[in-house]
């Protein structure tokens, strides 16, 4: 027996089945958009937390050096330069 149905109730079925199928897919592109930006989250949480170890190591590295040219200049061989050199910066201005 084949199923008959007017035009109309036809067409009705058809764009029902379009409006699911339109739905379904705004929520699929909704959901691929969401994990698309929770990868881009955790690539910039990765970004962030090396530039935070490479900051923490430059601070480090800023202190050592501090360290060595406050040695250096708490020395007698700098104190003795300085005491030399100092008449001849006054010379020149």
């Amino acid at each position: 027996m084949i199923d008959q149905q007017s035009p109309e109730a036809w067409r009705e079925r058809v764009f029902a089945a379009d409006e699911e199928l339109l739905a379904r897919h705004a929520e699929l592109v909704a959901i691929d958009n969401v994990i698309g930006l929770e990868a881009q989250v955790a690539r910039l949480q990765h970004d962030l937390k090396k530039a935070k170890e490479r900051t923490k190591d430059l601070q480090a590295l800023v202190r050592a050096r501090d360290e060595e040219l406050a040695a250096m200049r708490a020395s007698r061989s700098w104190r003795v330069g300085r005491a030399l050199v100092r008449p001849l910066s006054r010379l020149r201005g």
